[in-house]
C-alpha cells in the first residue's frame, strides 16, 4: 500500500508540474490522426477503465486495489488512470497533456500523445488519449524499466481506448 500512496503521489505532481507552464493555450504542436471527436467518458468509476487483471505487466498483487482518489482519477500500484474534462484544444492544449508531449500513432482509434518522466529510480510513462475537444483521458505506468513503463502504457491505453464510448 505504501508503494501505492507513492506511486499516486508521484503522479499527481508530474500532473501539477505538467499544468505550471508558459505555453499558451492550444499553442502545442498539432497531432495526426482520423478521430476528431468522440463521445465524452461520462462514467463516475475512473477505475473501470483499468484493472490490474487486464495486463499481466502490471503488479498482481491481490491485496492492492486501485484506488479512486476522486470522480476522475484511478491509482493503482503502479498506474493511474485520469479524465481530465474542460480542455481547450484537445491534445493541442499542452497545460493539459503536459511539456514534452509528443504526438504518436493513434490508439483505438483516439489521437494520442506520449509523455515520459524520470524521478530517482523510476519512469513515469503516460499516454494521452483525447475523447473529444473538451476531454482527455491519461493513462500513466511507473516501472523502474522505462521501455517497459512506455510499452506497458502503450497497452493499457489500449485497453482503456477500448472500454470509452466511441
Amino acid at each position: 500500500m505504501r508503494r501505492a500512496v507513492m506511486t499516486a503521489a508521484v503522479l499527481a505532481c508530474v500532473l501539477g508540474l505538467a499544468a505550471c507552464n508558459d505555453d499558451a493555450a492550444g499553442a502545442g504542436s498539432p497531432t495526426t490522426g482520423q478521430r476528431q471527436a468522440g463521445m465524452p467518458y461520462t462514467g463516475n468509476d475512473p477505475c473501470a477503465l483499468l484493472k490490474p487483471a487486464d495486463l499481466p505487466e502490471l503488479n498482481q498483487d491481490s491485496q492492492i486495489q486501485p484506488t479512486a482518489l476522486n470522480g476522475s482519477t484511478c491509482a493503482g500500484d503502479d498506474f493511474m488512470v485520469q479524465i481530465s474534462d474542460g480542455v481547450d484544444g484537445g491534445l493541442g492544449d499542452m497545460q493539459a497533456t503536459g511539456p514534452g508531449a509528443k504526438p504518436i500513432p493513434d490508439v483505438g482509434g483516439y489521437k494520442a500523445a506520449l509523455r515520459q518522466t524520470t524521478i530517482p529510480g523510476q519512469t513515469n510513462c503516460g499516454v494521452v488519449l483525447q475523447v473529444t475537444e473538451t476531454q482527455l483521458v491519461q493513462v500513466f505506468v511507473t516501472k523502474s524499466d522505462p521501455k517497459l513503463a512506455c510499452d506497458t502504457a502503450n497497452k493499457a491505453a489500449a485497453i482503456v481506448a477500448g472500454r470509452l464510448p466511441k
